[in-house]
């Protein structure tokens, strides 16, 4: 079996431990209320082990509790049955969920609580309030039930799905059901007992945040990168913008007075003709007009 006898002699001189490390984790922490803590300080232990050996056909999860004044029980099994989703597909489902039946104590049921109930009297006789039991919300709820397509659909959920107006049927209700408590078994199972000094410590936890806090530095250098890539791309429009512009402006020719202008100046320095060169490369002085005609 997969009991982690290191964890005994580690934890068991620590009061609420295993208390400690559900709380932390993020599968379980709102499962816990208020009313479940007092009793999972008695909580010494959880092991895990596999069905056969090869892990296929399942595994259970065993919880093991100091004699307390709420049940008991010593020990609460819970076997998660599972099957191959296919021959060629190494996935595994589960279909089955087996919860212990807890033995309460009279009167330390965490589960329910009582409430003073009014019965309607006859004539004018005065109603006499009677004690209830009415469900109510616990990890010792929640956690430890049976799941699978024989069973009744849990009363809580049924609440919940009136209260969300939920349009899948109960099948799918159900499916979903075992899904999520196997793969909360699951993280239990392969994360949380393995490291449970950590998440008793705490510091499996940092390593979350800093996780998330690595997660949000890369977005933000992310969204830098492409406004910087934005700026880049903006800034290189708008210089191929002044190029165009540029180049449209030196391509305009010249109106014929800034050409007269142009040349007169160039005549007056001694630079020869504005446009053809010949004089000036030959180095020999200008002449009459009829040098074009030879």
């Amino acid at each position: 079996g997969h009991i982690f006898e290191g964890h005994r002699v580690a934890t068991g001189s620590i009061p609420g431990f295993w208390k400690s490390v559900l709380q932390n984790t993020d599968e379980f922490q709102e499962d816990i209320e208020e009313h479940d803590e007092v009793l999972l300080d008695y909580l010494r232990d959880i092991g895990h082990e596999y069905l056969d050996d090869l892990g296929l056909i399942g595994f259970k999860l065993t919880f093991h509790f100091e004699p307390n004044p709420f049940f008991t029980n010593t020990e609460l099994v819970k076997v998660y049955h599972t099957e191959r989703k296919g021959d060629f597909i190494d996935q595994l489902d589960c279909v089955r969920i087996e919860a212990p039946k807890i033995d309460w104590k009279p009167g330390k049921n965490v589960t329910v609580e009582l409430v003073l109930r009014k019965s309607k009297g006859a004539g004018k006789k005065k109603s006499k309030a009677r004690r209830e039991e009415v469900s109510r919300p616990s990890f010792f709820r929640t956690f430890f039930r049976n799941l699978g397509p024989d069973e009744e659909i849990p009363e809580e959920e049924l609440e919940d799905m009136l209260d969300d107006e939920y349009e899948e049927d109960t099948q799918d209700l159900m499916d979903c059901l075992l899904d999520d408590d196997y793969q909360q078994a699951i993280a239990l199972q392969q994360n949380t007992i393995p490291h449970a000094i950590r998440w008793f410590t705490g510091a499996a936890c940092e390593d979350d945040d800093e996780d998330d806090d690595d997660d949000e530095e890369e977005e933000e250098e992310e969204e830098e990168g492409v406004a910087d890539m934005l700026d880049d791309s903006a800034v290189e429009a708008a210089e191929e913008a002044r190029r165009v512009a540029s180049g449209a402006s030196r391509s305009t020719p010249p109106s014929p007075g800034e050409a007269r202008r142009s040349g007169g100046e160039g005549r007056r320095r001694g630079k020869g003709p504005p446009s053809g060169g010949g004089a000036e490369a030959s180095g020999t002085p200008d002449k009459p007009s009829d040098c074009k005609a030879q």
